[in-house]
């Protein structure tokens, strides 16, 4: 779980205000874009605690890799696009739900083949659901 602490809030408050200026949205612009009510939005904004699917809809909205506001709230001084390469790890654009979903099947058809198709698809879309969550997955309706 990331650091609430002050000292962390403001610094991903910080890193917030910059990227929605450096995109040229004004504060409600953002809202929009991550689907957060802007007294949500504001809380990040404001340097106050919010919860972790509230970070992956900024992210995802922002261009951020998943995970950039929770390295933020651990001590990262900026936040990393999804797509750059850092130390040699390249932070993956979102994902859409078809590749995910079919990469789901694939391992599984891979490691345990004796699942049925239903328990298959059944798993695929909880993954999916889960990855959604946390901003790793796009939104059905963002992705197109």
């Amino acid at each position: 779980m990331a650091k609430t602490d002050a000292d962390s809030l403001a610094r991903l408050k910080r890193a917030v205000m910059q990227r929605r200026v450096q995109l040229g949205w004004h504060k409600a612009d953002a809202a929009t874009a991550a689907e957060l009510t802007i007294t949500t939005y504001m809380r990040v904004e404001k340097g106050l605690s919010v919860r972790d699917v509230t970070y992956a809809k900024i992210e995802r909205a922002f261009g951020w890799a998943p995970g950039a506001c929770e390295a933020i709230l651990e001590g990262a001084t900026e936040a990393q696009l999804a797509g750059d390469i850092v130390d040699g790890v390249r932070y993956a654009p979102v994902a859409d739900e078809n590749g995910a979903s079919r990469a789901v099947q694939d391992a599984v058809m891979a490691t345990m083949p004796e699942m049925t198709a239903g328990k298959m698809a059944e798993l695929s879309k909880a993954v999916v659901a889960e990855l959604r969550k946390r901003g790793i997955v796009a939104d059905e309706k963002t992705s197109h």
